[in-house]
């Protein structure tokens, strides 16, 4: 399995939302997104990430890809989600395997559910590289609150950029 690592000096970088940080709770997050989705009717959402997920799926909303890995907070969380698929990720890393998979999903018309062996957290950088632009990423910030990237192409761009300076192990 290739392996792109997360360098230490972009761990502040990413740290910081890649779109517009929501800080109320989540059950006012959610019905915010929703009716944005409603709204503007984005051509794919893709959620990132246990906690929101779940959020999302309260209000019997599912995303066309969501990624989850049973854990928040690095401590395990039920969710009852069968997956679609089932891939490998470790912590701080992009495997091959969850990128091109991440792509392949954005062209199904299948709403799929992926369930990810180690970490999601980064899974973020290629859902928004690979999505159609104006689509949906909404992804959980640790302590902070829910991430909504309405995906353009300065967005693509930059994360590409990004995903480029990643060390190849």
């Amino acid at each position: 399995m290739g392996l792109l690592r997360l360098p230490e000096e972009l761990r502040s970088e990413l740290s910081k939302p890649l779109g517009l940080l929501l800080e109320n709770n989540i059950d006012n997050n959610v019905v915010y997104v929703l009716n944005l989705i409603k709204d503007r009717n984005p051509p794919k959402v893709i959620i990132v990430g246990d906690y929101v997920l779940s959020a999302f799926i309260k209000y019997n909303y599912i995303p066309d890809i969501g990624i989850f890995d049973k854990k928040s907070k690095r401590l395990p969380f039920q969710l009852n989600i069968n997956p679609d698929i089932c891939i490998k990720n470790p912590a701080g890393h992009l495997s091959d395997e969850a990128i091109e998979i991440i792509k392949n999903a954005l062209n199904s018309q299948k709403k799929l559910m992926i369930y990810v062996e180690g970490e999601e957290d980064l899974l973020a950088l290629p859902a928004i590289i690979f999505s159609p632009i104006n689509s949906f990423i909404i992804y959980g910030l640790m302590d902070k609150g829910m991430v909504i990237v309405i995906n353009n192409e300065e967005k693509k761009i930059k994360l590409y950029e990004i995903l480029n300076k990643f060390e190849r192990v």
